[in-house]
């Protein structure tokens, strides 16, 4: 086939979201189906171009993933390559975007079989709540969160998480609960799309349920996002690059998606084919 667009065993077709993809491909004249990226039937020299897409058990099993990912990519040119996926995976990247100048949410690490006075990091810092999550996680799996109040249960969840891998503790942005995120979506390095998302803790409260676009009228912010871009410093197939605001007003990096991030084709009529033609570049 041409393109393998790569899913889990969990989602054997494509998220809704993104469904748009296979058509925009086969207006183009190219054959993509979806592929579950760990079937050991594949064989992968017989496809031109691999795209990762819905890998949504990546996190759970991150060497398996990065492992297969190193071996398919010098069977087939695979998207985003091996290396992007390897760091991409462990949030510690966040720390490096942020020595390259990116403001990043304040973040707080507690190494493996490490643990940290939660109560006293929220005193020094005036932090009235914290997110606790792990360094290898995704869709808000075994995130937290906890007042300053409950800082001492706080602190033996930091224990709990440490004992299996890093541990992030951030400030509660309470903008989350009126604003969300805003995702800003690139194919090739070129913007496409913007978003708006509700935040992904299901307990949180919200200002709105459903994703939804927007224009961007923040040439600051959307600076920001290009300058995430910049600091990775490598061509993307595609990138989602997810900003909030914090408690100051600023506008601070949450995360850069290149791996498996929903992309949102649904909700902007000129993205699929912006994505279908990026892909198609490749073959």
């Amino acid at each position: 086939m041409d393109v393998a667009v790569l899913t889990y065993s969990g989602l054997p077709q494509l998220d809704a979201f993104d469904s748009p993809l296979l058509p925009a491909l086969a207006d183009l004249g190219v054959d993509a189906r979806p592929v579950v990226w760990d079937d050991p039937a594949v064989d992968w020299r017989t496809v031109r171009v691999a795209v990762v897409r819905y890998t949504w058990d990546a996190h759970l099993r991150r060497d398996e993933f990065v492992a297969w990912a190193e071996r398919v990519g010098r069977l087939t040119r695979l998207y985003n390559p091996a290396d992007v996926l390897r760091w991409n995976t462990h949030k510690l990247y966040l720390r490096e975007l942020e020595a390259k100048g990116v403001p990043v949410t304040p973040t707080v690490w507690v190494e493996r079989g490490g643990s940290l006075d939660v109560g006293a990091l929220t005193r020094e810092r005036g932090w009235d709540a914290v997110v606790l999550k792990p360094a290898v996680s995704a869709g808000a799996l075994k995130t937290y969160v906890f007042p300053r109040s409950d800082a001492k249960e706080a602190t033996a969840r930091v224990t709990e998480l440490a004992a299996e891998c890093e541990v992030m503790v951030q400030p509660y942005l309470t903008a989350f609960e009126t604003e969300g995120e805003r995702s800003y979506i690139y194919f090739d390095g070129a913007f496409s799309h913007a978003v708006h998302r509700p935040p992904t803790l299901q307990g949180a409260p919200r200002g709105f349920s459903e994703p939804r676009t927007f224009t961007p009228d923040n040439p600051t912010e959307s600076r920001l996002t290009e300058s995430v871009l910049e600091a990775i410093g490598q061509p993307l197939l595609y990138a989602r690059v997810d900003v909030a605001t914090d408690n100051a007003g600023h506008t601070r990096l949450q995360e850069v998606e290149v791996t498996e991030p929903r992309l949102f084709l649904s909700l902007d009529a000129g993205a699929p084919g912006r994505l279908a033609r990026a892909i198609a570049a490749k073959l």
